[in-house]
């Protein structure tokens, strides 16, 4: 499978959104249970997703479906990596892992989500510190860079517009 050059994400306590996203002419559509729902919001959002997945004919989309679950040592990873096993086959064609810092953290979520491909986020400091183990970890499809989220973590004034961040 060719990885996706465009993505485009939508919320995952918005499933009405679901199938206008899929029909967007995006490459792949991310279901974001992390940033985009509220915490008091996870649960219904985990939820919602749970009640769409099968009725998804995922042979019939144009756009692969990938889910952006909540980073490991949070309340939700491990109901979020159950929800993806849970999955209907050939349903889900990646999971995106925000704050991605360990190989282990890859193999963990791989592990307990079906064996599926991963996109982990470059986020953090020790995330870019271990690029090439991340990046070399069984299962990744590709890496992914969280420009704002690594701009907090290492305390990058964003009135600058990334400027920092320039290579």
């Amino acid at each position: 499978m060719t990885p996706p050059r465009s993505y485009l994400f939508v919320p995952a306590d918005r499933p009405e959104r679901f199938a206008k996203a899929l029909a967007s002419g995006a490459d792949a559509v991310i279901v974001d249970l992390e940033d985009a729902v509220a915490p008091a919001a996870k649960h219904a959002a985990r939820e919602a997703l749970a009640r769409w997945l099968p009725r998804f004919d995922g042979s019939a989309a144009t756009a692969a479906l990938v889910v952006r679950i909540n980073a490991p040592g949070t309340e939700w990873f491990d109901a979020d990596l159950a929800l993806l096993r849970a999955a209907p086959p050939n349903t889900l064609a990646a999971l995106m892992l925000p704050k991605a810092e360990r190989a282990a953290e890859i193999e963990h979520a791989r592990h307990n989500s079906g064996s599926l491909p991963l996109v982990p986020l470059i986020e953090t400091a020790a995330g870019f510190d271990h690029l090439r183990e991340l990046a070399q970890a069984p299962g990744v499809q590709r890496l992914a860079f969280g420009s704002i989220d690594f701009q907090l973590d290492l305390g990058i004034d964003e009135s600058e517009a990334g400027v920092e961040l320039l290579y």
